[in-house]
């Protein structure tokens, strides 16, 4: 039996458009990619999320921007949560559960800049508790995140069901126990997949 929801934030309930960032503040989709790469696709961005400084994992980025492009990265990075936005359909759902006497939590790995963000995610108000990475110095998938968030809120890990966006951090959660549904943006198979679980959400938004 479902007794609690636990979100991932990012790519869940809220969209991050990494694309736009960079191409934001730069000239030229070329650009755009190399400082899209080195902000997102390399080890660095998971300073941040990790609990370190913003202006370390910059620091990390620009050993490998050319300096043409270190304007664009401090810009990008000063900015980057302009770039957040709700996903509509998500949080719909979020206040359906809520209506339903479901508590919701945030497991999410993120940065400190979350305390700046956070009341973009329109169900905000609702959420019941937040276990973030950066202020426990873990990382999704790592087991031990999970557990840290079953023994902060008191929570069984059968009756938990986990949505993420990362397969391997759905894999990680069934491991402990719970259940889990990769998002993969269809909202309908969200919805089935919570009804199989006995949670009376209706078909369609």
């Amino acid at each position: 039996m479902v007794k609690a929801v636990i979100f991932d934030m990012g790519n869940i309930l809220l969209d991050f458009d990494t694309w736009g960032l960079t191409a934001a503040f730069t000239d030229c989709g070329e650009d755009a990619a190399l400082l899209h790469r080195e902000m997102f696709e390399g080890p660095d961005w998971l300073i941040l999320d990790r609990g370190g400084t913003e202006e370390e994992g910059l620091a990390r980025m620009k050993e490998r921007l050319p300096q043409r492009l270190w304007t664009a990265a401090d810009q990008a990075m000063a900015h980057w949560d302009e770039f957040l936005t709700p996903r509509p359909e998500i949080n719909r759902l979020a206040r359906e559960l809520d209506g339903l006497g479901l508590p919701l939590y945030i497991l999410s790995n993120t940065s400190h800049r979350f305390y700046s963000f956070r009341e973009k995610i329109p169900v905000w108000p609702l959420i019941k508790g937040t276990l973030l990475s950066c202020e426990e110095h873990l990382l999704k998938p790592d087991l031990d995140i999970f557990r840290r968030l079953f023994s902060r809120f008191g929570l069984t890990p059968g009756e938990c069901f986990f949505i993420d966006d990362y397969n391997v951090n759905i894999e990680a959660a069934r491991w402990c126990g719970m259940q889990a549904f990769h998002y993969q943006n269809n909202i309908s198979r969200l919805r089935a997949a919570l009804r199989q679980a006995g949670v009376p959400v209706a078909a369609e938004p």
